[in-house]
C-alpha cells in the first residue's frame, strides 16, 4: 500500500501541475504578450456521469488553454440515473469561454465489468469534443458517456446557457454529443495486460 501511495505521489503532482501550466508547443519560446498577461484560469474538479450500460473504467482528457485532466472509474447507469464518479482534482478551466475549444478524451469502455475471466468487453475510445460555453462563474469540468460510445464534456456554471445542466441528461440532437471511436493500438496493449 506504501509503494502504491509513494507512486501516485509524483503522478497526482504531474497532473495538478499540468491543469496549471501554461501550454506552449515544445521548444517554442513564450509569447511575450502572454508571458506578461497570464489568462486568467480556475482550478477545478473532474466529476464523470455515466448513462450508458458499458463501465467506464477511468478517463482522461487533453486540450489547449490548461485543460488537461481525468475522472474515476463509473459503474453502468442505474435505472433511475447515471453512475457517477466522485470528483478527481484537477484541472485548468479558462475563466472566459472560447469558441472551438475542442478536447482529445480517451477512456476505456467495458461491456463486461463484472467478469473476471472475459476481458474482451474492455477496450479504449477515443473522441474529439467541444466545450459548449460557460459563464465565468464555473463548479468543475464533466464528463458524460452515453449509450453507443458517445461523450459530451461540460463545464459546469449553473446552467447559464441552457447546455450545461449537470442534472439534465443530454438530448440525443445534443451538437456538443461526440461519436467514440476504437483506438486499436491502445486496445491491443490494454488486451495485453490481461493475459
Amino acid at each position: 500500500m506504501k509503494r502504491q501511495l509513494a507512486m501516485m505521489l509524483p503522478l497526482a503532482a504531474c497532473l495538478s501541475l499540468s491543469a496549471c501550466s501554461e501550454e506552449r508547443p515544445i521548444g517554442k519560446p513564450p509569447n511575450h504578450a502572454s508571458a506578461t498577461k497570464k489568462e486568467e484560469r480556475y482550478g477545478g474538479g473532474v466529476s464523470g456521469l455515466n448513462y450508458s450500460s458499458d463501465a467506464i473504467e477511468g478517463f482522461s482528457v487533453t486540450g489547449p488553454r490548461g485543460m488537461n485532466g481525468g475522472g474515476a472509474n463509473m459503474g453502468p447507469a442505474y435505472k433511475d440515473g447515471p453512475a457517477t464518479a466522485g470528483e478527481m482534482c484537477c484541472i485548468g478551466i479558462p475563466k472566459h469561454w472560447q469558441p472551438d475549444t475542442k478536447l482529445e478524451i480517451e477512456w476505456v469502455r467495458d461491456r463486461f465489468p463484472y467478469s473476471h475471466e472475459n476481458r474482451t468487453g474492455a477496450v479504449v475510445m477515443k473522441a474529439t469534443v467541444t466545450v459548449p460555453q460557460y459563464a465565468p462563474k464555473t463548479s468543475g469540468f464533466f464528463a458524460i458517456f452515453l449509450p453507443g460510445d458517445r461523450v459530451k464534456v461540460m463545464v459546469g456554471d449553473g446552467n447559464a446557457n441552457g447546455n450545461n445542466d449537470v442534472n439534465i441528461r443530454p438530448p440525443d440532437d445534443d451538437p456538443f454529443i461526440a461519436q467514440g471511436v476504437l483506438d486499436e493500438a491502445l486496445t491491443k496493449e490494454l488486451q495485453e495486460r490481461f493475459k
